[in-house]
């Protein structure tokens, strides 16, 4: 009777999703006692593990990652991040709200990947479609998982109802990424169903990066390659800096070069406070506030920066991404200005998404893999990387341009990577990719002592289970499975 009602409720909340936009939409958690057997039902499905990864996740790990960054610093109880010793309590309650939003998804996934076969309205070709998203959902919070804790508990479909697991190897983690994504790439949709949902070429752009984070660069130039060569995504072009608004401004819908993002909508109360905590109160642009609720710029940038100082003024990324404004700390500091939303009403930014993956990644990534898979640079990785930086100047991203880099000038791969790495972090700035990118490279060290002059600690690389998972998770012992230094 229990499972008759809340079936018969559900319906009535979900009728219409299927037919509907994703932007126009609240996402819709389906409970673990609810049949999976409509198209509706499993829409909802995809859509709880996506609710989750708005929460924790959203707000602190890119609040954390750009502390992290060479380029910029953190605020008030953020500095200490900066400052690359271990996190103070306060950014281990952040990550603990990380770990329980990705796990949280991981649940909301493994739970109708378990029950959607057994659906009675949905075809095999439907069951396997919607599996697949929510296996790219798995794999993308496990992917996050395993970077930053590194052997963790693998809970999936087959073990959900045991509360206590031991950790589970790396390289189990990675194996259950990889499958899961492989299983996207064949099953997910061609085209994903709803803006913000997962399709074959989310799927493989993932899978592209964590071919790289494994370094199995081959299968990472594959995949970008075949991304590319889809046709499905495009530069959006620019001749003026405040053009970028049409990729990352507060009125955007979506783009050609939207491949992957955590969306929002102004239709419901599901904003990204990450704009927020970049904003300040009374920094405006273009006359108008940053944050229409205010701000905490919990981040900032200074001019002597190292990467700020030999950023070129005349590439157009630089004057929309940092906005002067004195916060407090001298006259030579910035906020990052990527993000805004002036009609914000609440915490969060009502029509900013987060771009997790975007085209200018993949041929970022694509550059980077051709160039490690041949151990040289090649003219097709110089283009790619030019495209990205014709853009940046206002020039049409295909054409070439008096700003294109030459491949005789980078012609080994020390000098291409080199210029990639500096041309990453101006294309990705306030995006929450940088540090794990210097992490990857093996790199982060040498870049942090040369721009901001500190040793990073060994245990800065991985962030502290949360005692809340040793206190209900009798498969862990705190005493042996805890992360050095905590």
């Amino acid at each position: 009777m229990k499972k008759n009602i809340l079936f018969i409720v559900m319906i009535g909340m979900l009728s219409f999703i299927s037919c509907q936009n994703w932007l126009d939409e609240e996402p819709k958690a389906v409970a673990a006692e609810t049949f999976y057997n409509t198209a509706a039902e499993a829409d909802a499905a995809v859509m709880a593990p996506l609710a989750k990864l708005r929460s924790g996740f959203a707000m602190s790990y890119p609040g954390i990652m750009e502390c992290f960054a060479d380029y910029q610093y953190g605020r008030g109880s953020w500095e200490d991040n900066s400052r690359y010793a271990g996190l103070n309590t306060t950014n281990v309650n952040r990550t603990n709200g990380i770990w329980g939003s990705l796990y949280g998804a991981i649940r909301d996934c493994n739970i109708p990947i378990s029950r959607l076969s057994e659906a009675t309205e949905l075809n095999d070709t439907q069951k396997a479609a919607y599996i697949g998203e929510l296996k790219f959902l798995r794999a993308f919070s496990y992917y996050y998982l395993v970077r930053f804790w590194n052997a963790a508990p693998l809970r999936t479909e087959e073990n959900m109802s045991e509360w206590n697991l031991a950790k589970s190897s790396a390289e189990d983690i990675y194996a259950l990424i990889k499958s899961d994504l492989e299983y996207a790439v064949a099953n997910a949709p061609d085209k994903p169903r709803l803006v913000g949902t997962p399709g074959k070429n989310i799927a493989k752009s993932l899978l592209a990066q964590v071919q790289a984070q494994l370094g199995n660069y081959t299968e990472a130039k594959r995949l970008t390659e075949e991304v590319i060569n889809s046709g499905a995504y495009s530069l959006v072009p620019v001749t003026t800096s405040r053009e970028f608004e049409k990729i990352f401004g507060p009125d955007v819908t979506n783009t050609p070069e939207e491949i992957f993002y955590l969306k929002s909508s102004r239709t419901n109360d599901l904003g990204w406070e990450f704009v927020m905590f970049c904003a300040h109160p009374g920094a405006t642009i273009e006359g108008k506030k940053m944050h229409g609720a205010g701000g905490w710029y919990g981040l900032y940038t200074t001019s002597t920066n190292k990467v700020i100082a030999e950023w070129d003024v005349n590439d157009l990324r630089k004057d929309y991404n940092i906005l002067h404004y004195n916060i407090g700390l001298g006259d030579n500091t910035y906020l990052p200005s990527k993000f805004y939303d002036p009609e914000a009403t609440g915490g969060g930014a009502a029509n900013v998404s987060n771009p997790l993956i975007r085209y200018a990644d993949i041929l970022l990534l694509y550059a980077e893999a051709t160039t490690q898979a041949s151990g040289s640079p090649t003219a097709d990785a110089m283009e790619k990387l030019n495209m990205i930086h014709r853009r940046a100047y206002g020039y049409s991203p295909t054409a070439p341009s008096p700003v294109d880099f030459k491949l005789e000038e980078y012609n080994t791969k020390e000098k291409f990577i080199n210029l990639l790495v500096r041309e990453q972090a101006y294309e990705n700035y306030n995006e929450a990719k940088r540090w794990p990118f210097l992490v990857r490279l093996g790199i982060a060290k040498q870049v942090i002592k040369e721009v901001k002059g500190i040793d990073v600690a060994d245990k800065h690389f991985l962030f502290p289970i949360p005692t809340t998972e040793f206190d209900y998770n009798k498969g862990l012992d705190a005493t042996v499975d805890q992360n050095p230094g905590y």
